[in-house]
């Protein structure tokens, strides 16, 4: 065995080492059964195999499906969350040996510092927070992150072949880098950064012009193209099982339809292109803020330790002149986070994984200077020498121990680091208890829900683990989750306007859990762990059909509701008594605001005896989602003050906004009702 032969071998059982310890600590945290949100998705989904949402992610889903099917431990839920488990496992045991040629003697470094210091790297990446929650659960962040590290590996690869075109990592780099399109396709943002990589080895070499001419015949073309574009192939899985999805298309009635996937070439396009959220991009935008919110991340995943030790790697870098890893990996870094910068979603955090492994590999490159550093150091000051002695036997022995003892102290030390760091984390990150969503869920589907029910959630993300016992373990699949968004009708758009369409099916509705403010567009009554909902009563008791004044907003525009009726239950009452005042809106106007609507009780001076002050709506539908016309019902609740004199009262009702904390701009000075007056007995 040569000693190349046998450096690898121990590089790789290192990695194996490595591996096996982020692989048990993800177990040891892991999510132990369904989930809430793309999680709760992506454990039913490959079962099946079903269709995920946009992009689509047919290689995970067909990962997964093999996976669930031939690894029958435990419920499928769990299956899919230990596949995160290994994936990241996985990506942390390669981002050693991408890590520890990066760190080679090249740079300067032993054998020794260089695989403590990447080891370092790999240990450091497993723990950042963002990746081991996503490695805990069924998510594809996991196996992203793994593409990253393999293409990072292989483009090393590359360059220890010297490039040459025909050589098997050159053709690798093309196939793995296609695959992982059909992935997540934030991996193209790798490309500039490997195409610099290449530029910057191959237009230094001798003869470069005669090089990159290699690169350019038609049969490497023809050869690198089919290896990129063909793995693409395998996005043709969405028409093909689309079939055979059961929610591809959801019939709520005969003439309620949803196509949750269009089975068109069209329909194709938009899905695997993610038009859904094209309107999350959004480069002018992009402010101090996100920088700002950028850094934070940073800090959060690598603390103070992380980031010095960072910049201290890039710095020996270009010290050392590697400059081809520079590109490569600030390139890349520089990349993601730019996207990441103008991409607008909710949990974009998520987006930065592949920045948090680049920045962990600057981390560990800081580590073989630091050390030889310090060693020189301790020699000097007991020699008078800083490179190795050679004229002294007993100090060149001294010596040699120093260099060799300071690289694995450091390395020890930086790892109690992470560990203790990892060990602080372990109670905020772990989901080893997490039962809820089973707990829930299970309870509600053994309550007796009429057949054919519609369960109505303001959230995708809290139905998701009801299809999951719907689709994996049968559990009442006549019953059907709606959400807002779920498909991109403007008719689901809210949670409202979900209840609108959820009532006109004449199926039995339920709301998931209770929204008070849909009380403006339905009947609410407890029914278990659900509340079901009714249509409202035809009309007022009191017709009233008045405008309100206009109001004019800050935008310069006027906008006004209309006042359609009012109730009062009781008519008559006695001081100290509630009295329940009803009232109904319509907008005869679109609404870009949320209103506050008022009651007051007056006397025949018009000073006010008692007042309610809500927004009718609530957070579920506040008046900028109301629609056109459509008739909604606000209550208000009034108490009587004890000492209120016998007589007959007036009610004044209005609505206003606060355009800033402190400032009101109402509707006028409210209209005062004359059909229906409050009689207060002794």
């Amino acid at each position: 065995m040569t000693a190349n032969s046998a450096t690898r071998k121990f590089d790789t059982f290192i990695a194996v080492g490595l591996g096996g310890i982020a692989f048990g600590l993800y177990v040891s945290t892991l999510a132990p059964t369904v989930l809430e949100a793309d999680a709760g998705e992506f454990q039913f989904v490959p079962w099946l195999p079903g269709i995920a949402h946009p992009t689509g992610y047919p290689l995970y889903t067909l990962l997964g499906w093999l996976w669930t099917h031939v690894f029958i431990v435990d419920e499928v839920a769990w299956r899919m969350n230990l596949f995160s488990a290994l994936t990241g496992a996985l990506a942390v045991g390669i981002l050693f040996l991408v890590a520890r040629q990066m760190f080679s003697t090249e740079s300067g470094a032993s054998t020794l510092s260089a695989r403590g210091a990447a080891a370092v790297s790999a240990l450091a990446f497993a723990v950042t927070p963002t990746f081991w929650s996503q490695a805990i659960i069924a998510e594809v962040y996991a196996l992203h992150a793994l593409f990253v590290v393999v293409l990072l590996w292989l483009a090393l690869k590359f360059k220890a072949a010297g490039f040459a075109p025909r050589s098997w990592p050159g053709w690798m780099l093309a196939f793995v880098f296609g695959l992982s399109l059909t992935h997540h396709r934030t991996t193209v943002l790798l490309l500039p950064a490997l195409g610099l990589f290449w530029w910057q080895n191959v237009s230094h070499s001798p003869a470069s012009a005669v090089s990159i001419k290699k690169y350019f015949t038609p049969r490497i073309l023809l050869v690198y193209g089919l290896l990129l574009f063909a793995p693409l192939l395998l996005y043709l899985y969405l028409p093909l099982i689309a079939p055979a999805t059961p929610y591809s298309v959801v019939t709520l009635s005969q003439n309620q339809h949803l196509v949750l996937y269009e089975n068109t070439l069209t329909g194709f396009w938009n899905h695997t292109m993610g038009t859904v959220f094209s309107g999350d991009l959004q480069p002018a935008a992009a402010g101090l803020d996100r920088l700002i919110l950028a850094g934070t991340f940073l800090k959060q995943e690598l603390g103070w330790f992380g980031i010095i030790f960072g910049l201290g790697g890039l710095l020996a870098w270009w010290r050392q002149r590697r400059f081809d890893l520079l590109w490569l990996t600030v390139a890349a870094a520089v990349a993601f986070t730019t996207f990441n910068l103008i991409y607008f979603i909710g949990d974009i955090y998520v987006l930065f994984i592949p920045v948090w492994l680049i920045a962990c590999l600057w981390l560990g490159a800081a580590l073989p200077a630091a050390s030889t550093w310090v060693a020189g150091q301790l020699v000097k000051a007991k020699t008078g020498f800083s490179p190795l002695p050679v004229f002294d036997g007993i100090n060149q022995k001294m010596s040699q121990l120093v260099y060799k003892i300071v690289p694995l102290a450091l390395a020890v030390i930086a790892g109690a680091i992470l560990m203790t760091t990892a060990a602080a984390r372990l109670p905020e990150i772990s989901q080893r208890e997490n039962t809820t969503a089973r707990t829930r869920w299970q309870q509600i589907l053994a309550e007796p829900i009429p057949t054919d029910a519609v369960l109505v959630s303001n959230d995708r993300n809290e139905i998701m683990p009801m299809w999951y016992f719907q689709f994996v373990h049968g559990l009442r699949p006549d019953l059907q989750g709606l959400f807002p968004l779920i498909v991109t009708d403007a008719a689901y758009a809210n949670v409202g306007r979900v209840l609108d369409q959820a009532l006109a099916s004449g199926r039995p509705v339920y709301l998931t859990k209770p929204m008070e403010g849909l009380g403006l567009k339905a009947e609410l009554e407890p029914a278990g762990s659900l509340v079901r909902a009714s249509a409202l009563p035809s009309s007022p008791a009191h017709n009233i059909n008045r405008t309100l004044p206009e109001i004019t907003l800050d935008a310069g525009h006027t906008e006004t509701v209309k006042l359609l009726g009012l109730d009062v239950l009781p008519q008559t009452a006695a001081p100290g008594e509630s009295v329940t005042v009803t009232l109904y809106w319509q907008a005869v106007e679109p609404l870009t605001v949320d209103y506050t609507s008022y009651v007051h009780l007056t006397d025949a001076a018009g000073n006010g005896l008692a007042q309610s002050d809500r927004r009718p709506g609530g957070i579920y539908y506040p008046s900028h989602y109301w629609q056109l016309g459509e008739i909604l019902r606000d209550r208000h609740t009034l108490i009587l003050p004890p000492d209120t004199p016998p007589g007959e009262y007036q009610w004044r009702v209005g609505m206003y906004h606060q355009p800033e904390p402190g400032r009101i701009a109402g509707m006028g000075h409210g209209l005062p009702v004359e059909s229906a007056k409050l009689r207060v007995s002794n």
